[in-house]
């Protein structure tokens, strides 16, 4: 049993963050101590659909309270950012959940963006960028308002995420291979570092790797860091790939800080998702654009999203409006 944690009446809180790549859930007392954490698949419905997703959930909420020590019950408030549950009817099969898995007494649903900005910024207003398989800003102001852009999915969306940025590291590979773009005077580290990821002794069999079954987005989104690689020995890769996935994502956050009425001047920023986390290069490219745009950006790195989650939740049990 984690130190704290007890099974007594003590009130205990659930925060949740569930997205492409991974689910969290934190178990967490009235006086901001984490007692237990739990993880998991993904479990945005939208990529890998309801079934699965459900899973996640109930196995990381699981894995949570035997980490705690505590027999599972429903918590006094639990507050869950689930990429891919936005609309009333994604919402509503989430409270249908709750209920069956006797989750919480309370549920308080918001965007998995909504997170960020509830832990990484120092008066829980600002903006909270997320880049990991997907990409999605959301901003909240002082008085409530809330304002997002961005998280329009892979299809048509999630500039700057690290599906993104590995798919236009393949169309650079292929352009260069067709002789679309110049190749490099000596070995192409990009293409070399790709291979090598896909486990392929040559370009000729990419195709057969990035199509074959099961290579799915959370997968493509995986060679990122053999595209980060790939940089290291070929700056050029820098300016190709990487500032082009800063400025869209510098510009999804300052459209989202627009639309609250946030034109330039300090901006409290929530850097969040596997990728900008673990990628210095791209996060500080993201920072000199929006300096560029007009803005004093004050970023503070989220590892731990679903810590915001709770944050979140204890607010809303001493009576603070959050949705």
């Amino acid at each position: 049993m984690s130190e704290g944690a007890s099974e007594s009446a003590e009130v205990l809180f659930l925060g949740v963050d569930g997205g492409g790549t991974s689910t969290v859930a934190l178990i967490g007392l009235d006086d901001g101590r984490v007692v237990g954490r739990g993880e998991a698949g993904p479990s945005n419905a939208k990529a890998v659909g309801t079934a699965a997703a459900r899973t996640a959930l109930e196995e990381a909420i699981a894995g949570a309270f035997a980490a705690a020590g505590l027999w599972p019950r429903a918590v006094a408030v639990a507050c869950l950012g689930v990429a891919g549950f936005d609309r009333p009817e994604d919402k509503a099969l989430l409270g249908e959940w709750s209920v069956a898995g006797n989750w919480a007494d309370r549920l308080v649903l918001v965007n998995d963006g909504d997170l960020v900005v509830a832990a990484g910024t120092p008066e829980a207003w600002g903006v909270g960028v997320i880049a990991g398989t997907g990409s999605i800003a959301v901003a909240r102001a002082a008085d409530g308002r809330k304002a997002r852009a961005g998280g329009w999915g892979a299809t048509f969306g999630d500039e700057g995420s690290a599906f993104a940025v590995a798919v236009a590291a393949l169309r650079l590979v292929a352009r260069r291979l067709d002789g679309r773009d110049p190749r490099p005077p000596e070995l192409d580290p990009l293409t070399e570092a790709i291979c090598k990821a896909l486990r392929i002794d040559g370009p000729g069999k990419i195709v057969s790797a990035v199509y074959a079954p099961g290579m799915d987005r959370t997968r493509i989104a995986a060679l990122t860091p053999a595209v980060i690689a790939a940089a290291a020995k070929d700056p050029s890769l820098v300016d190709l790939l990487i500032r082009p996935a800063a400025r869209d994502l510098a510009e999804t956050a300052a459209a989202a800080a627009r639309s609250l009425g946030w034109i330039s001047g300090p901006l409290p920023l929530g850097l969040s998702g596997g990728f900008l986390v673990s990628t210095p290069l791209l996060a500080e490219a993201l920072l000199e654009d929006l300096r560029g745009r007009g803005y004093e950006p004050i970023p503070t790195l989220v590892a731990e999203p679903a810590q915001g989650g709770l944050n979140l939740a204890r607010r809303a049990f001493h009576g603070e409006a959050i949705a």
